[in-house]
């Protein structure tokens, strides 16, 4: 029987030989789609990892052809540095975000100069260890003040470790010191804040930083903090294994499996589990992840024990902030966090606060928020489309705005069948945010579309399930979110939603899968 070192493993040989394809001979760069970004320079941990690792699912180690690719890969990196040491952020679109100490490369890049720097010749490890201590002296002056968020913590942990590698004394004491202060700041319910709320995909960065120095230094002080966290990604975690999205204040819904924060969820029997259960639901493939190389390296194995997901139906709560329910092949998340437009391209308007899952055909309500699109929300009035404060009366959530007022309710009313009722009191409208996929037909009326805007009493189908889509309503499709991610906030080709408005009081949505 493998163990779960073995299947991360497993995962990670079976990424290498497309991995390979991508590699630019001439500049010593990791593609991808033609394009390259520091971050593609990332995999030249796990593969280290894969050449000191003698395993007999792994025909890599002591391969000098991929020893050869790590060296060139990290080269590469020293080519491009600036001065100063850091490089210019450039995404694989091409566009630039100006120079930084890229957080997540610099801790893979030392990584890998602790695994092989001994096997790279003279010229190539000196290299290396100019780019990293330019690197990393960066990376400590930024560090002071330290401000609590994801990439502070990071480099934290990291500069911690880049220090216990290059034996500088002054960056672990100023790492220590940062990974302490963003300990304490954690939420009792196991989140770190941004934009006024949690953010399920970020937290798993300061789990995965926390994780990793716990695992370097033994530091009993962040159990706890990382207990609180697999509690918090437990209950925010849908029934194939994608983080939920309903109470993000960045991300938007990916359909993705996340492969961090293994080190610091291995610590307990559940987290073991959970772990277990992410690498069943992952569909990714062979993946050269050194988020996985890092979990090869440091998970703790041991007993594991059941996690929510295991059981046929539960109910979870943040605080009184968000209610999750599992109940057969239905789960749900209704998110009471609310909070002011934030002026950062980072924080998106809070302002749909409801996902609907079902086991069969994945997410159907949801996906996330955008931002100054009124259209993505679940009410407006006016203009006036993020509330002021809400609150949970039983499994309805009430939401309150400067012009009117909104309820959302749902109701499970068979293994097949879920109804979504919304009211609103004020000179308004009323929102529902469908989970549609550009890939997969939409039917209405039993006719297929590629585009619609088409008015109630309609039946609209999609991807095994339909919408009722009720008098006096319109769906149309598709409608794109803001992507902060792009410098033109264009959303990616696969990131779009159909909506349901409604500017009745009243509009209850029938969805029933087929």
């Amino acid at each position: 029987m493998s163990t779960i070192r073995d299947r991360i493993l497993q995962v990670i040989v079976a990424g290498v030989e497309k991995l390979r394809k991508d590699f630019d001979e001439q500049t010593g760069r990791f593609l991808s789609g033609g394009g390259w970004a520091v971050t593609n320079q990332d995999v030249i941990y796990p593969l280290a990892l894969l050449y000191r690792t003698a395993h007999p699912a792994n025909p890599y180690h002591a391969s000098e052809a991929i020893l050869d690719l790590i060296g060139r890969a990290g080269n590469a990196l020293r080519d491009a540095q600036y001065e100063d040491g850091s490089w210019e952020f450039v995404k694989v679109d091409g566009s630039r975000w100006g120079p930084v100490y890229m957080p997540w490369t610099l801790y893979h890049w030392i990584e890998a100069y602790r695994l092989v720097g001994d096997r790279l010749d003279t010229a190539t490890r000196e290299r290396w260890l100019t780019g990293l201590r330019l690197g990393f002296e960066g990376v400590y002056r930024e560090l002071e003040p330290f401000r609590v968020h994801n990439i502070p913590t990071w480099n934290a942990m990291s500069l911690w470790r880049a220090g216990s590698i290059l034996g500088e004394r002054r960056w672990q004491e100023r790492g220590l010191n940062c990974i302490q202060q963003a300990a304490a700041a954690q939420r009792p319910a196991g989140f770190w804040p941004e934009h006024e709320g949690a953010t399920t995909l970020y937290n798993l960065v300061y789990v995965h930083a926390i994780g990793l120095f716990h695992c370097f230094t033994g530091m009993e002080s962040l159990r706890e903090c990382l207990r609180r966290a697999l509690e918090f990604h437990l209950t925010f975690t849908y029934p194939d294994g994608v983080p939920v999205e309903t109470i993000d204040g960045r991300v938007k819904y990916t359909g993705d499996v996340n492969l961090s924060g293994f080190p610091g969820f291995s610590l307990f029997p559940e987290g073991r589990r959970y772990i277990g259960f992410l690498l069943d639901h992952y569909r990714g493939g062979g993946s050269v992840s050194p988020h996985l190389a890092a979990a090869y390296e440091h998970l703790v194995e041991g007993e594991e024990t059941p996690i929510p997901q295991d059981a046929e139906s539960y109910v979870r709560t943040l605080e009184d902030k968000a209610l999750v329910k599992k109940s057969g092949d239905w789960f749900y998340c209704l998110s009471a966090v609310t909070a002011p437009a934030p002026a950062s391209r980072w924080g998106m308007d809070r302002s749909h606060f409801l996902s609907l899952f079902h086991r069969k055909v994945g997410l159907m309500v949801g996906g996330g928020n955008s931002k100054g699109q009124p259209v993505w929300s679940n009410f407006n009035f006016l203009g006036d489309y993020i509330p002021v404060g809400a609150e949970f009366e039983g499994d309805s959530l009430r939401l309150r705005y400067a012009r009117g007022e909104g309820c959302v309710s749902l109701s499970i009313q068979s293994n097949e069948l879920a109804s979504i009722e919304l009211r609103h009191k004020g000179d308004g409208t009323s929102g529902l945010l469908l989970h549609f996929q550009p890939d997969e037909p939409v039917l209405v009326n039993g006719t297929p579309q590629a585009s619609c805007d088409v008015p109630g009493p309609a039946l609209v189908e999609h991807r095994g399930w339909r919408v009722r889509v009720p008098e006096g309503a319109r769906l149309a499709y598709p409608i794109r979110p803001f992507n902060p991610y792009a410098r033109d906030g264009a959303a990616p080709p696969g990131q779009v939603a159909a909506i349901l408005s409604s500017w009745a009081d009243r509009v209850a949505v029938g969805l029933e899968v087929a």
